[in-house]
């Protein structure tokens, strides 16, 4: 990419200073056009592989290879910002005169440089769901387990989603680390956020304290066996960005569930919304709900209650986005919230290496 711009301007200059700028938005311009085209040739290609998984076999090695390229882009566009910033200057400086012929402005340029930049790192996104999209078809069936009749009964769901990340993992290792990292995080938000959906929408409801008491107890230990795992795919020497575990809120809510003494039900809610004041009322009181001795009205009244007590206590922005991203949908299909875009572009931001 660099060394084809640079080309072009130095044609450019041996014709006339003046004709740089106009040379460099066109190259800009059409570096929009490939990532346009690249961006739905890949989508063609996940959707033809969705129709028929069979039939691609090397789609997670493609995708994989389209992100990281696609980061490259990134830092490639960074570089040749800061060139143009600089060959823009040198020239301004050698003829002041040239700044008043220009018909295309040094801050025109520079802006449509950050918004190919910004293409760039939503196709990274697109390609990251993708990737998603794959494990996540592959979970599906055992992500509808959990928080279940057959979830509480015992079944193999959770340990079945974990070998599942594992093992894709494999695979998604060979992913820039700032991909990389995005991709566990969107996919820990899927799997904590089954149970969140679970409770929400009553999946599961308990008629005496035993069940609900084998329901914490459960909950509990999968949350140790998620922890383990993202602390396990997380910990490696080239992810330096910081990595939020979420996985104890499932914990956290099993707490609420196995507590026997309906006289404490009150401090331990508000114990539990002061760790994530973010909550949306509507979720703690379904959690509530899911309790033998709660009725649905006494379970609203107490997490109005237990909100406005906590309304003041700072809010976390990973739990926020957790909890956007699983109740703000309008349909059964999992959207990836806003704020993970913009999470990957931060964690791309930090990847990139310094000139």
């Amino acid at each position: 990419m660099l060394v084809w711009s640079n080309c072009l301007v130095t044609l450019a200059k041996e014709v006339s200073v003046e004709v740089i700028p106009n040379v460099i938005n066109l190259t800009i311009e059409e570096f929009f056009i490939f990532a346009n085209n690249y961006k739905d040739a890949f989508t063609d290609y996940r959707n033809k592989y969705f129709e028929n998984r069979s039939k691609f076999r090397e789609f997670t090695s493609t995708m994989i290879a389209i992100a990281n390229n696609l980061q490259t882009c990134i830092e490639s566009t960074d570089k040749y910002m800061q060139q143009v910033r600089l060959s823009m200057e040198n020239d301004e400086q050698q003829d002041s005169g040239v700044a008043g012929r220009r018909s295309v402005g040094r801050q025109q340029i520079i802006d449509n440089i950050e918004r190919l930049n910004n293409r760039w790192s939503k196709a990274v996104s697109v390609a990251v769901n993708f990737l998603r999209d794959e494990i996540c078809e592959d979970l599906s069936p055992h992500l509808a387990e959990l928080f279940s009749r057959k979830w509480l009964v015992g079944c193999s769901a959770p340990e079945t989603i974990c070998m599942t990340v594992q093992d894709y993992y494999a695979d998604h290792r060979h992913l820039r680390p700032a991909t990389r990292c995005a991709l566990l995080m969107d996919l820990q938000f899927r799997i904590v956020g089954e149970y969140l959906k679970a409770i929400d929408s009553r999946r599961l409801t308990f008629a005496t304290y035993e069940e609900r008491a084998a329901a914490g107890s459960r909950m509990k230990a999968d949350a140790v066996r998620l922890e383990a795992l993202f602390q396990q795919l997380r910990d490696t020497e080239d992810i330096s960005e910081p990595f939020t575990l979420v996985t104890s809120l499932i914990a956290s809510c099993g707490d609420v569930l196995s507590l026997r003494d309906k006289s404490l039900l009150t401090l331990e809610v508000t114990t539990f919304s002061r760790k994530c004041p973010n909550i949306p009322k509507d979720l703690l009181a379904a959690l509530l709900a899911c309790r033998d001795d709660v009725s649905r009205s006494e379970a609203k009244s107490m997490a109005e209650d237990v909100m406005n007590h906590v309304q003041l206590y700072p809010k976390d922005r990973v739990f926020g986005q957790l909890f956007a991203s699983v109740l703000d949908r309008n349909d059964s299909s999992w959207k990836p919230n806003l704020d993970m875009v913009n999470m990957l572009s931060s964690f791309m931001r930090r990847d990139s290496p310094q000139s």
